[in-house]
Formats: C-alpha cells, sequence, structure tokens
C-alpha cells in the first residue's frame, strides 16, 4: 500500500459514494471517511472499501470536518476527495515522486464538471482545485467552501497533477438545488459576517444565488467581491469576472456589462473573458467587435467552460450572421459546431 491516504467526509451519500470509493479502492492508499450524521446507508456501504469510517459530530464547518479526516489518516500525504467525485485518471508514480521530491507544495488536479443535457451527462467546465499535500504543512480554513491554508502562513506552491476527476455535484434535482443553496448560503452569510473584508466570500455568495437562477442577486454580491484590489491572476478572480458579465448579460443589463472594456487587458489572456466579451458585444448588437473577440477566442487554449474556445464561439457567430440575414455564413458556422444540440436545430431549421 502506498502511504497515500485519502479522507472523505460524507453524510446522506449512499447514492453515490460506492462509485468514488470503487474509483479509489484499486490505487492502493488508505481510504478514510468522516460522516457527520448520515441516516441513510452511507456508512454500510462505505465499511466495504474504507479503511476507517468515522464519525464526526456536524458543528456547521467543512474544515473542521475535514481537518478531523486529516488527523486521523495513517499517513502525513493526503489525497482529499468528495462523494461526488470519481477518478477519470490518476498517475499513482507521479503522486509518490511527488511526495518524495516535492515535499512543501501541493498538487492540484483536474476537476470535470458534469451536468445533464438532454438525458446524458455532459462536460459543462473544468476546474483546477488542490487536493494532494503534506498534513503537517497544510490544513482547511473557512467553515465552507473551505481553502486549504499553509500552517505557516506561506503561500501554496501548487503544481497541476496528471489526476482528473469526474464530479456530478452541479447536477442537482430542483430540490437538491434548493437545499444546498439554503445550505451553503447560510454558512457563506455566518463566515461573511465574521470576515467582512474577504472577497472571496462574496465570489461564493454570488455562485450559490446562481444555483437557483437568482442572477440578480449574485451580480450584487459579485459587484462587492470586485470591489476589492484583486489580483487578475488569481483563478477564483477570473472566474468572478465571468460569473458578474454572465450574470448582467442574464438580468438584461448588456449595456452595464460594456463596462468590462475598462478590465480587458488585466483578462485579456482568459479564454472564458474573451467570450464572454464576445457575448456582451453581441447583446449590445456591436456585432463586428463580437465576431473579433469569437474569432480570439477560437484560437486561444480551452477555458473552463467547455466549449469556449471552440463549438460555442461557432455558434455564437452564426447567431449574429442570422440576423443579418446571411444564412450561407450561419449555416457554415453551425456546421462546425459538431453535435452541439442549439446548433444542430438551427441547421435544421434553415434547411
Amino acid at each position: 500500500m502506498h502511504p497515500i491516504s485519502v479522507c472523505i467526509i460524507a453524510k446522506n451519500e449512499e447514492s453515490r459514494i460506492e462509485q468514488c470509493l470503487s474509483s479509489v479502492k484499486p490505487c492502493g492508499f488508505e481510504i478514510v471517511v468522516v460522516d457527520t450524521g448520515s441516516t441513510d446507508r452511507t456508512k454500510e456501504i462505505a465499511a466495504r472499501y474504507a479503511d476507517k469510517v468515522l464519525d464526526f459530530a456536524w458543528c456547521d464547518d467543512f474544515s473542521a470536518a475535514r481537518n478531523f479526516s486529516l488527523q486521523e489518516a495513517s499517513n502525513n500525504w493526503i489525497f482529499m476527495m468528495d462523494c461526488d467525485e470519481t477518478i477519470k485518471e490518476i498517475d499513482v508514480e507521479e503522486l509518490n515522486y511527488f511526495r518524495k521530491h516535492l515535499s512543501d507544495k501541493v498538487g492540484s488536479v483536474s476537476r470535470e464538471n458534469l451536468v445533464t443535457q438532454n438525458g446524458a451527462l455532459t462536460l459543462n467546465n473544468i476546474d483546477y482545485t488542490e487536493r494532494f499535500f503534506n498534513r503537517k504543512l497544510y490544513r482547511y480554513t473557512g467553515i465552507i467552501h473551505e481553502q486549504l491554508t499553509p500552517v505557516r502562513g506561506h503561500e501554496i506552491p501548487a503544481l497541476l497533477l496528471h489526476t482528473t476527476l469526474l464530479h456530478t455535484g452541479y447536477d442537482l434535482t430542483p430540490k437538491e438545488r434548493e437545499a444546498k443553496y439554503r445550505r451553503n448560503f447560510t454558512l457563506l452569510e455566518k463566515q461573511a459576517q465574521m470576515d467582512p473584508e474577504n472577497p472571496y466570500l462574496y465570489y461564493q455568495l454570488g455562485k450559490s444565488c446562481e444555483i437557483l437562477e437568482d442572477y440578480a442577486r449574485a451580480c450584487t454580491y459579485y459587484d462587492k467581491g470586485l470591489e476589492f484590489d484583486l489580483d487578475p491572476e488569481l483563478a477564483y478572480v477570473q472566474a468572478m469576472v465571468v460569473s458578474y458579465g454572465n450574470a448582467l448579460l442574464r438580468t438584461g443589463q448588456a449595456e452595464t456589462a460594456l463596462g468590462f472594456e475598462g478590465v480587458y487587458d488585466d483578462f485579456s489572456s482568459v479564454t472564458d473573458f474573451i467570450y464572454l466579451m464576445g457575448n456582451i458585444y453581441k447583446d449590445n448588437a456591436m456585432y463586428e467587435q463580437a465576431l473579433a473577440q469569437y474569432q480570439k477566442a477560437l484560437q486561444m487554449p480551452p477555458g473552463r467552460l467547455n466549449g469556449a474556445n471552440s463549438f460555442l464561439p461557432f455558434y455564437q457567430s452564426g447567431q449574429i450572421f442570422e440576423i443579418l440575414h446571411d444564412t450561407d455564413t450561419a449555416r457554415a458556422l453551425y456546421e462546425q459546431c459538431g453535435d452541439f444540440a442549439p446548433a444542430v436545430q438551427r441547421l435544421s431549421a434553415l434547411q
């Protein structure tokens, strides 16, 4: 067995935990599951796979539960997972090299976020999250949307691993979505009252509002978060800017969104931002500028949003040419979108 512990916190996850743990078991890691009060078969299922299944009295603090799991692990090197994640690919040799030669660093993994579209789980976006670390050097802070924090207070030197997780945590029924919103929002507001100068919390409050498609309220939190002096290189700052822009468009504030021209230089290397700018120009009927941004997005690397550098700019460009009554060009652009359902529908309509 490798000297690595996979730590997972769980509550009422009987529908998902087996798929998670069965993807971990072949890796040869210790598995530690901390249950925070399940009333279903979560613990029974976990016991089939885990080396340790432990109880933790829930105290409205995700960091406390995660730190308890770190404390109870047999190994110093921790790979953190959630029940709504499974391992798609993992390089165990790389993890062992990492712990032997890069002991003060943190390993980030790619996470493919899946949602149901047309009856099938489909890639929506990709994010990157710190999951592999030495518990002697790092711990979790924050009662919700907890962040890995250095014990000694220095910045986290994170390196991207050749490990990918599949995540279905955003693929929710309306009832699950509302329950998650209410839980998250209450805890985030509590944390924001304790730490009102933390812009990351306003980003997460905005994202929580988006769960229930309350984009108007999300805008107020994103606006608050962006009042701070922020580093445009930070991933969450880039995500907050893009989320704010999308929320403005969804609430009919396209003209207000044009203000993003003022931060264009700061985010011009971010694929999702360039695609967003195309949408902002499109919704303001500034078609020449929109097409230029879509063309630029097509030349950029993949973004967090699936298709931001491929079928989405082609589709939006096709929409513009339809507006301009150039159906031949629109059709050619839609044909570049592959099996993207809205483009397929437009091709059928243009026959």
